[in-house]
């Protein structure tokens, strides 16, 4: 049994790796390119509300018993406490850019995900087209008008540009076309530079990719999105 559950932990490991911090509810196929431009233009739009990060709230005591009950089915009950531990762990380290690529470079097995907020962010404000960015004392640290990008990347990202002089960082945002209603979250990152939002695995953003939850999700919205994560990422590592 521990030689079989190590298999499926470096399976998990590799499959973490290139899905980054989650992945779809639905079928992933790419819809025709028509479609695909209409549902980016109106992205924004459709994700209006605050946002705090996922990973932080997914680890509370509290939920801890929704996990062992999404992952027991899939590993054994056994397995259920190490592989919910493992899931965590993949999107919680603290290394990125430079840092991440060298460590993970020496010690692949190591390899993690920062899926926390950057900048001294602690919550995102989404209205509209306007992004908004506030401290842990609730103070801005930044709100801008984005427009929309005809960008393309090999994550399938939908890009967005700041119309404001100096933005700084939150220059670029780049999102997965994740909802709260489609996948009980949000995946994005951002920068100064375009090309630092071009790939996971380099430049001074790689390994990173931040997760986010409303603010006021409840308790089936929590369910959903940890059996979601669960079983995606525990089904196909299988």
């Amino acid at each position: 049994m521990k030689k079989k559950f190590a298999a499926f932990v470096l399976c998990v490991i590799c499959l973490l790796s290139v899905a980054g911090c989650g992945q779809t509810k639905e079928d992933t196929t790419t819809p025709p390119a028509a479609d695909q431009s209409m549902a980016a233009d109106d992205y924004l739009t459709t994700i209006g509300g605050t946002y705090v990060e996922l990973f932080p709230e997914l680890s509370k005591a509290e939920y801890r018993t929704i996990w062992i009950d999404a992952t027991t089915p899939l590993v054994g009950a056994e397995n259920a406490e190490t592989a919910t531990d493992m899931l965590l762990g993949m999107c919680m380290a603290e290394p990125y850019g430079p840092e991440a690529t060298e460590k993970y470079a020496a010690d692949p097995d190591s390899m993690s995900f920062n899926c926390y907020f950057l900048g001294g962010v602690d919550k995102f404000v989404m209205d509209g087209h306007t992004i908004t960015g506030l401290d842990a004392q609730g103070q801005e640290v930044f709100s801008h008008t984005y427009k929309l990008l005809d960008e393309k990347n090999e994550n399938g990202f939908i890009f967005y540009q700041s119309e404001d002089e100096n933005s700084g960082e939150f220059t670029y945002f780049a999102f997965s076309p994740d909802t709260m209603e489609t996948t009980y979250h949000l995946e994005f990152r951002y920068a100064e530079d375009l090309n630092d939002l071009q790939s996971w695995f380099e430049g001074n953003y790689a390994y990173w990719n931040a997760a986010a939850i409303a603010e006021d999700y409840d308790q089936a919205t929590m369910e959903n999105v940890i059996e979601l994560f669960a079983t995606e990422n525990l089904s196909e590592a299988e």
